[in-house]
């Protein structure tokens, strides 16, 4: 499947940047109607989007969810560390930001680059691979892409997106919907795995308990001491929050949530609900059942 390349620029000030979304503008919005899918790009003022990059899942550093409060996980294992390598990478030389997480400084205003997209999220977040810099050469003799221009991403392409450099230092999580190509998901998979084995100063998979089991005692157990996928973080914040951490209900809750996803030995139809690969027990501690890379979720 082949993705749009558009051009532009990355702007943080009034946002709140975290390790997998970042505003983008284009040097020309309209080639937003170029985004392939079903669900249209929001855009702001400018003409410029938030991002989601594809392929992987940050630790939250403020999700609103149920309840008034944002909340966050635990941002001194993982959740500022993806942000701020990020932010590093793309070009971002100075930040700052409120207690609210949003920036109110930046240096230098805006860096260029591009971004690669198969479609839009249903929150019309544009899902993309986030480059910096010139765009990919193609052609005979090699000049950049233009905005517009439709590629078939090699696994080299994707190795120059900081969605693969996130990956490979383990400070976010493999994520996988149907729309990312084959080729790059076996990549982005295998990556995943060396990063998890490697455990590198600063990755998430030095304190992950989403597979080993959590021991939730109340909010706080998740959202300052545990790491775990922060899609799981996500349903557990609300279900604590509406009923608290007894996580006796829990599973039938991650039932309601009708999360679609296919397994590699069941590839259709989708199975509906994380409940099946969640397990509970002793009415405290919850553990996936499954490696994420393992779920390939359906795009809404």
């Amino acid at each position: 499947m082949s993705m749009v390349l558009i051009t532009g620029s990355y702007q943080v000030l009034h946002d709140r940047p975290d390790g997998d979304t970042v505003h983008f503008l284009p040097q020309d919005p309209g080639f937003w109607c170029d985004v392939p899918g079903r669900n249209r790009v929001d855009r702001d003022e400018h003409g410029g989007a938030s991002l989601r990059l594809d392929a992987i899942d940050a630790l939250e550093t403020h999700y609103k969810g149920v309840g008034p409060d944002f909340a966050h996980q635990p941002l001194g294992l993982g959740a500022h560390a993806a942000r701020n390598e990020l932010l590093k990478w793309l070009g971002f030389t100075d930040i700052v930001q409120d207690d609210t997480e949003k920036v109110t400084a930046s240096t230098p205003a805006a860096v260029p680059g591009y971004i690669l997209t198969g479609g839009a999220d249903v929150f019309h977040r544009c899902v993309a691979l986030v480059g910096r810099g010139a765009p990919p050469s193609v052609g005979d003799p090699p000049k950049p892409a233009r905005s517009g221009f439709r590629l078939d991403v090699t696994v080299d392409m994707l190795h120059d997106t900081v969605n693969h450099h996130l990956l490979s230092l383990g400070l976010v999580y493999p994520t996988f919907y149907q729309s990312l190509p084959d080729h790059l998901r076996a990549d982005l998979t295998a990556t995943a795995q060396q990063a998890r084995t490697a455990q590198a100063p600063g990755s998430v998979w030095l304190n992950d308990v989403t597979t080993t089991g959590a021991k939730i005692e109340n909010l706080d157990s998740i959202t300052e001491d545990l790491v775990m996928l922060p899609k799981l973080f996500r349903r557990l914040v609300d279900y604590i929050r509406l009923f608290g951490p007894d996580l006796g209900c829990a599973r039938a809750f991650l039932a309601g949530g009708a999360d679609e996803f296919t397994l590699p030995e069941q590839p259709k139809p989708p199975t509906v609900g994380l409940q099946h690969v969640v397990e509970v027990t002793n009415g405290s501690t919850l553990r996936m059942t499954r490696p994420i890379e393992d779920l390939l979720f359906t795009e809404k």
